[in-house]
């Protein structure tokens, strides 16, 4: 019985390692995110919850107002009494009730409100996902950033001032003493003053 040799097979390209790559090496891993830079993100998604809170509760109070107002002014008590005055105060407490429910649906608070309460809900999604992960990898970290982009598209103008605000508040939070000065009415006027000279 004559003898044959097999010739063994050639490997496959693809279980080659790579030049000056050891055989069964583990893949490369992910370049880790800065402390700093996750500290810094994890601030900014704070200030912006807090900024939007504060401008979902600012604008919620005036459509409480109104709603309440509104009620009162057209329940049948009101109406009562009303039937007994003169018709000058039921003329005027009629035009008081459509101002302020024109007012409601020019300015549309109940929808500025609604707006702020997702935004505030968007950036706490980012911050569940900063917790569950405490440690991420750069990549991670421009997904997120990438993410708040989006958010901050939607936003409307910024008020400064109040921008600042929650800044202070996030900073005595952590313990820092990263606060900036704001006069008092800055600060009770934050709602209403576009801020923009902050930014000089």
């Amino acid at each position: 019985m004559a003898h044959t040799s097999e010739t063994p097979a050639a490997p496959s390209p693809s279980a080659c390692p790579a030049p000056g790559q050891p055989h069964d090496a583990p893949p490369p891993k992910a370049a880790k995110a800065s402390d700093d830079s996750r500290h810094e993100l994890w601030c900014h998604v704070q200030r912006s919850i807090r900024y939007h809170r504060a401008r979902e509760a600012f604008f919620q109070w005036f459509a409480n107002a109104f709603t309440f107002l509104t009620l009162m002014a057209g329940s049948g008590v009101v109406v009562s009494v009303l039937s007994t005055a003169s018709a000058a105060v039921s003329i005027w407490c009629g035009i008081a009730v459509a101002a302020m429910q024109s007012l409601e649906l020019v300015l549309q608070i109940s929808q500025k409100a609604r707006l702020h309460n997702s935004l505030a809900s968007e950036f706490s999604a980012i911050e569940r996902t900063m917790a569950k992960k405490p440690e991420m990898s750069q990549a991670e970290m421009n997904d997120l950033e990438a993410d708040i982009l989006m958010i901050e598209a939607r936003e409307p103008p910024v008020k400064r001032y109040l921008d600042l605000i929650c800044h202070n508040q996030v900073a005595r939070a952590i313990g820092s003493d990263d606060i900036e000065p704001l006069t008092f009415w800055q600060r009770h006027l934050a709602h209403w003053r576009s801020g923009n000279t902050a930014l000089q």
